[in-house]
């Protein structure tokens, strides 16, 4: 349920407030509460910090105030971290003029919830207040640098992301699974802008966040981790995908709303771990022109495996001009079949990290450069001493912004795929380590997606 007068805006200061009361901070380090102040310390927060515990003078070095009458101005946000008297608190905050309010504090079993839901109700009509949870993790936002979650919080994947100009967010109707973001450091890192749990979600719920996703610039994708899937939440998506894709996993039991929301828009995929591996093709991969695809690699073996899943997923190998294969055939040589796709070179003339990357360059040039190639899937399969420069294709990215290019690597040697994944990372380029379905699977789903929109209108 919402109060009356409340816009997408009024999310915002969730996100990003000017100035922050905590209530309840523990002065016991480890605990929910005290992490919640120490997280913020952490990542040096910019705005005006204050805390709330009649029981200390100060924690952590921040000035602990013993009543909200002795606070020197009205926070933008406050959070509850408090275990008991969250009615009365809302009460004084709003008498006090705050309004908006995150309620952290987890509820114990036995709490009368519907009560606790018409109360809220009715203190936030009352002083106009949007509040989140109760029961919530929290929130990080890594592009404003803030964040409120319980739990650990690492200074540098916050400083990795801050100001981040399109990355994903991340919905998870999971505590811990929200959390987690705070400190997981992928192989190959994506940008991420924004992360939260809502928790029991009274007031603001999953459907609320996905519009005010909407509206923020920073997100470029959006991902969700789901219990249960209700009908505004379906509504929301099929409001928001049109323009931003949604990725879901669901572990609930409801086929029926699984099935509705696809039909809503939303994009299922096959694990948890997918919500961020698929988001990279998402996020760096530009709209796919069709379906027929070029393939680069250095085994049949590696070729094949791709084409089979190629098949599954109902994508075509590219048929290049007879100018591309006459290209491929006598600047690449090796198995390279007559129609110049998939380019096999095995064997190469040697094992050299200048060679590997002259068959690649040209390879991949030849089949940007052909209208009848809609993207490129590279294979890479290689050994520490061949000193493959990815580098190659920072002009081809910028020569061919149009065509998706997608990196596999398979059996890669761990220093050689390292350097890889650095440098596709930073032109953008999605790259997967001995996953060779998820990535012709990510392609198609982003073929898909596209597609879907372009009959909408």
């Amino acid at each position: 349920m919402k109060c009356e007068g409340n816009t997408l805006k009024d999310l915002q200061p969730f996100f990003s407030p000017k100035s922050v009361l905590i209530i309840g901070v523990s002065r016991q380090a480890l605990s929910f509460s005290y992490t919640v102040l120490k997280n913020l310390l952490e990542i040096f927060y910019q705005g005006n910090l204050y805390i709330l515990n009649p029981n200390a003078n100060d924690i952590l070095g921040v000035k602990s105030y013993h009543s909200f009458e002795e606070l020197p101005e009205i926070p933008e946000l406050a959070v509850i971290v408090l275990g008991k008297g969250i009615l009365e608190i809302v009460e004084s905050l709003g008498e006090l003029g705050v309004k908006y309010i995150a309620i952290q504090t987890e509820l114990k079993p036995g709490t009368k919830i519907n009560d606790l839901t018409i109360n809220l109700h009715k203190v936030c009509k009352k002083y106009n207040i949007t509040y989140l949870g109760p029961s919530m993790l929290g929130i990080i936002n890594f592009n404003d640098n803030f964040t409120t979650s319980i739990i650990p919080v690492r200074q540098h994947i916050m400083r990795e992301n801050k100001n981040v100009k399109e990355g994903m967010s991340f919905i998870a109707q999971s505590g811990g699974l929200a959390g987690a973001l705070g400190w997981w450091t992928p192989s190959q890192k994506l940008p991420i802008s924004k992360v939260i749990h809502l928790g029991k979600g009274f007031h603001i719920n999953e459907a609320d966040v996905l519009e005010y996703f909407l509206n923020d610039d920073t997100t470029k994708v959006i991902s969700l981790f789901l219990r249960e899937i209700s009908e505004e939440l379906i509504g929301a998506v099929r409001k928001v995908s049109s323009t931003k894709p949604i990725l879901f996993y669901y572990v609930g039991k409801d086929d029926i709303k699984e099935r509705e929301l696809q039909k809503a828009g939303g994009i299922l995929v096959l694990n948890y771990i997918e919500l961020f591996e698929i988001a990279k093709i998402f996020l760096w991969c530009p709209e796919p022109k069709g379906i027929n695809l070029g393939i680069i690699g250095p085994s049949s073996g590696a070729i094949h495996l791709i084409v089979k899943e190629m098949r599954k997923q109902h994508l075509s190998l590219a048929k290049p001009s007879k100018i591309s294969r006459e290209i491929i055939i006598d600047k690449v040589g090796g198995s390279t079949c007559a129609f110049g796709n998939p380019v096999d070179y095995w064997p190469p003339e040697k094992f050299v990290g200048i060679k590997i990357c002259g068959i690649y360059k040209t390879s991949s040039e030849a089949l940007l450069k052909d209208d009848a190639v809609d993207g490129l899937i590279l294979a890479l399969e290689f050994f520490t001493e061949i000193e493959f420069d990815f580098n190659i294709y920072a002009p081809l990215v910028k020569k061919y912004p149009n065509k998706p290019i997608i990196t596999i690597l398979v059996q890669a040697e761990h220093e050689g795929a390292k350097r890889v994944i650095k440098a596709a990372t930073e032109l953008k380029i999605p790259a997967f380590e001995n996953e060779i379905e998820r990535a012709v699977r990510g392609y198609k789903l982003l073929y898909d997606y596209y597609a879907k929109i372009k009959k909408r209108k």
